[in-house]
């Protein structure tokens, strides 16, 4: 019987909590915990939120500058390699000219030299000429001679 009667006592421990009602009270407590706990809830996401957020465009930040400093690296070496490109330009400038110069130079002075040793041709050419003309004129001269010699005249 004292089993029945722990039996009995337990089941109605146990078939209470069943058949008992949440009061408007009860429903308006629950609901100011829960709004509560929603909003701590919610304060501590948006406070780690922000944190995330902060530590992210820090991150981001130190990324930028980074890059910004790449980048200014990177226009360093341009500009560098632009400097050397123009000396290496002038350079190379420079050294056709010496090649024009080195190449037209001597044939400038082989153009005047074959131009005066043409003129000098044309005046040996001219003397040949006058000196065979003046031969000429002395062979005849000689042959009238020794003609003038072999007949003497008659006075």
């Amino acid at each position: 019987m004292k089993n029945l009667t722990l039996i009995l006592v337990g089941m109605l421990l146990f078939t209470t909590p069943v058949f008992s009602e949440l009061s408007d009270s009860d429903l308006q407590r629950i609901r100011e915990i829960v709004q509560i706990e929603v909003a701590a809830e919610g304060k501590r996401i948006s406070t780690d939120l922000k944190e995330y957020v902060d530590i992210k465009i820090l991150g981001v930040d130190s990324q930028f500058v980074q890059v910004n400093s790449q980048f200014e690296q990177v226009n360093n070496r341009i500009d560098e390699l632009d400097k050397r490109l123009n000396i290496a330009f002038t350079v190379l400038g420079w050294l056709f000219a010496l090649v024009i110069a080195a190449i037209g130079i001597p044939q400038l002075i082989t153009a005047f030299r074959q131009r005066g040793q043409e003129r000098l041709q044309t005046a040996v050419e001219e003397l040949y000429a006058v000196h065979e003309e003046v031969l000429a004129e002395l062979k005849q001269l000689r042959s009238e001679k020794e003609r003038d010699k072999s007949h003497p005249e008659s006075p």
